[in-house]
């Protein structure tokens, strides 16, 4: 197949949640290519990228096949939130809970009732902490920084100072590009195929594919139990061993009982950048440590 280009990372979305996504990778050294469309026509979630290619759909499907249709009324605009004290020194002689493969559909199911959600077609493994959730789940979070959310619409302070960021960052942001199909090799997505008023353009996606929902977002004002002036982290976040994330704020002041449960810092663990790290790709690295399964792509 002809390449038109060739990075690292994908993505076929610039909202929110592609943008933080690519952030985050480009920081550990990564290239990425960042698309943005409208959203598909009739789209429940931002997963409904309305593709008529049979294998990109049957993909999707089968990703979401034992989540059960998502009931609107799940469905929540605003930018998730989650409270957690700051870093704490690492824990020597505990034992992680034992992986609970439950907790990753509940957890694909809440990031697919985001506009903040997103999916990777490859499991990441590039700099994060790795937290602990209150019913013990294990995330991994990736920091880009802080905000206040101010009095207004704190969607629209998100995507303000994201977008500001990728530009710092010279990240940049193909409009007009509409996802027609991802590309498979032995099961692999290696890239993904474009529409654009130039005709098709195919891009080779060296760790693969990340899909998220495009520029428009929603949202409203901060939750009345986070202060105008507090401050909160934007981050990625993902469960170990789940291909679903989304962006999250997360706030060490006390807020509500309404928000995420509390995380609390286990551990880091940081590479070099992203190159090095596949260069010498292990099966997750904490997997031995906690018994997890070993990870394929």
């Amino acid at each position: 197949m002809a390449w038109n280009d060739e990075v690292d990372v994908v993505y076929t979305g610039a909202g929110a949640a592609g943008l933080a996504h690519a952030l985050a990778v480009a920081e550990a050294g990564a290239d990425v290519f960042v698309a943005d469309s409208e959203p598909a026509v009739g789209a429940r979630t931002w997963l409904d990228v309305g593709i008529a290619d049979g294998e990109t759909s049957e993909y999707f499907s089968e990703l979401v096949a034992d989540l059960g249709a998502l009931r609107r009324p799940t469905y929540d605009i605003d930018v998730p939130i989650r409270v957690a004290p700051l870093p704490a020194q690492p824990e020597t002689g505990r034992t992680v809970a034992p992986f609970v493969g439950s907790r990753l559909r509940d957890w694909a199911a809440r990031c697919l009732a985001t506009p903040y959600g997103f999916l990777s077609t490859r499991l990441p493994d590039w700099q994060t902490s790795t937290v602990q959730s209150s019913d013990h789940g294990i995330l991994e979070v990736s920091e880009l920084g802080v905000l206040s959310p101010g009095t207004g619409d704190v969607g629209v302070a998100v995507r303000e100072w994201l977008a500001s960021r990728a530009a710092q960052e010279d990240i940049e942001i193909h409009a007009g590009h509409i996802l027609q199909r991802l590309v498979f090799e032995e099961g692999v997505a290696i890239g993904a195929v474009f529409d654009t008023a130039d005709g098709p353009f195919a891009v080779r996606a060296r760790h693969g594919v990340t899909v998220a929902g495009g520029g428009s977002q929603f949202g409203g004002p901060a939750p009345a139990h986070v202060s105008a002036d507090a401050t909160l982290r934007v981050c990625v976040v993902g469960q170990r061993a789940s291909r679903f994330g989304r962006l999250e704020l997360i706030s060490a002041d006390p807020v509500s009982k309404s928000v995420s449960p509390t995380c609390r810092s286990r551990n880091r663990r940081l590479a070099v950048n992203m190159r090095e790290t596949y260069r010498h790709l292990q099966p997750w690295r904490c997997s031995k440590v906690h018994r997890y399964p070993t990870l394929g792509q």
